[in-house]
């Protein structure tokens, strides 16, 4: 009778120590799905918060009374302009959308670029910059995933004149 009962505790404590172990997977396979979500999505919204996070800060830079922010065109999309005068020379930085990404393109005012002669900033599908009124810039991008994001920015040095 000893014998058959040595049996059973060892059965017993085999099969605890089995559900203990399926159970111990089940959580590692369950936090890996949930880390792989998350990775995922990060991945996917990457570009288009970098994007507009980028641009938001260029304009906050430019935003005083010594420096200057407009709109206008390179290469039939929207730019955004951002004009500073360093030692008596206006100098302009472009920044806009061609050829699958957000490129800058820092030079003299005045200077005739071509669009491909920028810098890719980040890959994406589009980028829309516009001004409703005056002093307010709606930046909106498509990641290279196809996510958007976009903000609102509303200079403070609007309407001062240096």
């Amino acid at each position: 009778m000893k014998r058959y009962i040595h049996t059973v505790d060892a059965v017993f404590a085999l099969i605890l120590f089995c559900a203990f172990a399926l159970s111990m997977l089940m959580v590692l396979m369950t936090g890996a799905g949930a880390y792989k979500g998350i990775r995922d999505a990060v991945r996917r919204s990457y570009s288009e918060d970098t994007c507009v996070s980028y641009i938001a800060m260029k304009l906050r830079r430019y935003d005083s009374a010594n420096r200057s922010v407009s709109l206008g065109e390179i290469g039939g999309e929207d730019a955004l302009l951002l004009t500073e005068t360093t030692d008596g020379t206006e100098y302009t930085t472009v920044v806009y959308y061609y050829d699958g990404g957000v490129r800058e393109l820092y030079a003299e005012s005045g200077y005739d670029f071509k669009p491909e002669d920028g810098f890719e900033i980040i890959e994406a599908r589009a980028l829309e910059i516009a001004s409703p009124s005056g002093g307010v810039y709606e930046i909106r991008c498509v990641g290279a995933g196809g996510g958007e994001a976009g903000t609102t920015i509303s200079l403070r040095s609007a309407g001062v004149s240096p």
